[in-house]
């Protein structure tokens, strides 16, 4: 699939493209990262907190 967009509005990703609230990355990976495996619990696989400058 070329050219889609993933929509994603988690400003402290590295990933997100703040202005246009979208994901840099050409696909992503999805996780669960609670034991009780909620759907709430599902995030980005590719998650890496932005740096603060």
């Amino acid at each position: 699939m070329a050219n889609q967009k993933i929509n994603c509005t988690v400003h402290d990703c590295e990933y997100c493209n703040c202005d246009q609230n979208c994901c840099q990355l050409k696909d992503i990976k999805v996780c669960n990262c609670a034991p009780e495996h909620e759907k709430e619990a599902t995030m980005c696989a590719s998650y890496e907190k932005r740096n603060e400058k």
